[in-house]
């Protein structure tokens, strides 16, 4: 299974739907995205920074980024919301 093979996500941010910054585009896959340091890469403990939610647009492909609990993403086939 590849990456874009799986059905496609519709982006609501605090309940309003967000599009691409670039191409104004309304569907988005998702990964978790580590936000290192210097310090912890020096230190060999790069595994325990934290992470981010990116999404990223299916059309033009750029890469959002998104800390905390607003974003909220939903299945663009069935409308259910993702876990």
């Amino acid at each position: 299974m590849g990456f874009f093979d799986r059905p496609p996500y519709v982006a609501t941010i605090n309940g309003e739907v967000f599009r691409c910054v670039v191409c104004q585009g309304g569907l988005f896959t998702s990964r978790s995205i580590k936000l290192n340091t210097g310090g912890m890469e020096f230190l060999d403990l790069a595994w325990a920074n934290k992470s981010s939610l990116g999404v990223i647009c299916t059309n033009c492909g750029y890469v959002h980024e998104f800390l905390g609990d607003a974003l909220q993403l939903w299945d663009s086939e069935s409308g259910a919301r993702a876990s």
